[in-house]
């Protein structure tokens, strides 16, 4: 045996359960919430999350709003009501969402997979079992909350960038100005559907949060199938998306 080289965890009681076990295990340690170093880690993740992913969100929601409504107002010709329109149904109530997610799963919570995965290796979760300190408490509950926190900052960053930064572009090549624009949304938009948006990003992050735990302690995963674990972590994130707006859409029709 090699001097100096640390075993991986492979006892199935060093791996947190995982799925529908792993997500009632976190919501009954939100106590936790109180110690300076798990809130700590709840806010560095939501910093890698939301924070330095909000320049590009920004972008991206200014360009998928101005698109959608200089297309309907100056393409079709259709006027601004139903381009708002369009845009609350289709860009905030769906894209917003969507390409949060996908942003979040293709950055933090991939680097954040392979950051547990690691520490699994090296024997960093054996060692939080002999001092004491429980993984689900330490490890999952910030990543869970963290990336719960990070969709629906992202979500609400690009919904925002939509609606300002496309209304200021698309005012640039249509006849509409930018005030008339945001009266328009004013009067079509209502508390209940920021709130619906709101809750589905919640519910999604934190499903993701999950997903980056479980393939994180896989008792299978090592450097040399990152690549497999990123294809499978996009691969069931995207189911995760769909269930979630699919379920929220029936709910609300």
């Amino acid at each position: 045996m090699m001097q100096g080289t640390v075993s991986p965890d492979r006892t199935e009681s060093d791996r947190p359960p995982g799925g529908l076990d792993s997500f009632l295990a976190i919501i009954g340690r939100l106590g936790e919430l109180r110690r300076p170093p798990v809130k700590l880690a709840v806010w560095q993740q939501v910093q890698r999350g939301a924070l330095d992913l909000g320049w590009l969100t920004v972008v991206i929601g200014s360009l998928a709003g101005a698109f959608t409504v200089a297309t309907i107002e100056a393409g079709f010709g259709l006027g601004a009501t139903l381009a708002v329109r369009v845009l609350i149904a289709l860009v905030l109530g769906q894209l917003a969402g969507f390409v949060a997610a996908l942003l979040l799963v293709a950055g933090p919570a991939t680097a954040s997979t392979f950051e547990l995965g690691l520490m699994r290796q090296h024997g960093e979760l054996r060692t939080l079992h002999l001092i004491g300190v429980d993984p689900r408490a330490y490890l999952m509950l910030p990543r869970v909350l963290g990336f719960a926190a990070s969709l629906l900052v992202l979500d609400f960053v690009f919904q925002l960038a939509a609606a300002v930064g496309g209304f200021a572009l698309a005012a640039l090549v249509t006849p509409i100005s930018f005030s008339q624009q945001m009266e328009t949304l004013a009067a079509a938009l209502t508390p209940g559907i920021l709130a619906v948006t709101g809750l589905r990003s919640v519910l999604l992050g934190a499903a993701i949060g999950v997903l980056v735990c479980e393939h994180g302690f896989s008792p299978t995963f090592s450097p040399a199938r990152m690549p497999q674990v990123a294809r499978q972590l996009l691969s069931r994130s995207l189911v995760a998306v769909v269930v979630v707006h699919g379920g929220f859409a029936l709910l609300a029709s």
